[in-house]
């Protein structure tokens, strides 16, 4: 199976998405929506959608985000990275973040204290950016610096009575 980049024949450009990619698709389609590597960058979903691939002569997002990286999203604040989690979305592997607020301290377990599920997914590093898994999403990842993790334990025992 081959597929062309768009073109200017009229075609439907991105190509209908029969599948809701806002996030709230887990786990990412059923078993046979595997992407097809058409280049060492770049596959393509069974539907027509490109995602991004890392490539495999660099780094993963793993490899330059840790917990206490502090980055800035397309939402506009800069935010405190507690967890980098990999796992595979089509057959490619991606990674998702745990955010903070910078000055929040963490749980015993190393999420942020109060946690609520605050993150950031889909994400592969090509050519030292950090970007959305999908090829039509243009934003990008912006490390600001790093941030020692303080944890707070006190909120750990707490929580763990609370439960």
């Amino acid at each position: 199976m081959s597929y062309e980049p768009p073109t200017a024949s009229g075609e439907e450009w991105p190509p209908n998405n029969p599948y809701q990619r806002d996030g709230w698709d887990w786990l990412c389609g059923g078993a046979d929506d595997i992407a097809e590597r058409i280049t060492d960058r770049l596959a393509v979903l069974p539907d027509g959608i490109f995602v991004r691939v890392t490539p495999p002569e660099q780094p993963t997002v793993a490899d330059i985000v840790t917990p206490g990286t502090l980055i800035e999203t397309a939402y506009g604040d800069i935010q405190k990275v507690f967890a980098v989690r990999e796992r595979e979305y089509y057959g490619i592997p991606a990674w998702s973040f745990a955010l903070g607020d910078p000055s929040t301290p963490a749980r015993e377990d190393g999420m942020p204290k109060r946690y609520q599920g605050r993150n950031v997914k889909y994400l592969v590093q090509q050519d030292g950016e950090i970007r959305s898994l999908f090829w039509h999403n243009d934003d990008v990842v912006e490390i600001h610096g790093y941030d020692e993790i303080d944890v707070d334990y006190q909120s750990s025992l707490s929580a763990g009575w609370a439960t």
